[in-house]
């Protein structure tokens, strides 16, 4: 299968399960009242645009530029830079919130964990940081599994192979294991199928 062949039904399957989590977390982030937010590999700038919507101001980190193009449009535009989030150029400790949606499972292991280090380098200290990815357990439903299996098998060649070591490593804990990081918060969504974490930097 050629990478992002189904491309354009990768979003409307996924949109079931994004939008709660988008609004769970408009409604986190509005409650915790973070000075500054830093959405990384923001994509299209969906979840920015739902929190300017409740008046709160982030920005974002991508690499797309087919995805900056659309981050920018509407009635609430993103600001979001052209970025490595591997290596940003912001100063160490510069946000009060750093969060990935769905970013980590589709990188290598290697690439991942830089991101992660990268968020931590620039989140304040007693900071936090919140991460949404998959977490496919014995509690997650047959159901989801598979949904979330097909999902990503239609994503691509490279995306589903990253996805398939993502799960064969352990996942999120393992991309986490050693950082001074101390779990404040977690919620699942789909089933079981996905996690919502928030860390506080320590």
């Amino acid at each position: 299968m050629e990478d992002y062949k189904y491309a354009k039904l990768y979003d409307p399957l996924l949109y079931p399960f994004i939008q709660p989590i988008r609004r769970y977390i408009s409604y986190f982030v509005k409650q915790r009242k973070y000075a500054r937010v830093l959405d990384v590999c923001c994509g299209t700038g969906d979840q920015l645009k739902m929190l300017a919507k409740a008046g709160i101001e982030g920005e974002g980190v991508d690499l797309s530029d087919a995805m900056l193009a659309v981050a920018v449009k509407g009635e609430f535009p993103a600001k979001c830079l052209k970025e490595d989030a591997s290596d940003m150029h912001y100063e160490d400790a510069s946000f009060d919130l750093v969060m990935t949606t769905f970013a980590l499972h589709e990188k290598s292991p290697e690439v991942a964990r830089k991101i992660v280090e990268e968020m931590l380098r620039v989140t304040k200290e007693g900071g936090e940081m919140l991460i949404v990815d998959y977490e496919l357990s014995e509690k997650t439903s047959f159901l989801s599994k598979k949904l979330i299996w097909f999902i990503e098998w239609l994503a691509g060649k490279e995306h589903y192979a990253n996805f398939q070591k993502y799960l064969a490593m352990g996942g999120l804990p393992v991309l986490l294991e050693n950082l001074p990081l101390k779990e404040v918060k977690r919620h699942y969504f789909g089933q079981q199928g996905i996690i919502l974490v928030v860390l506080k930097k320590v």
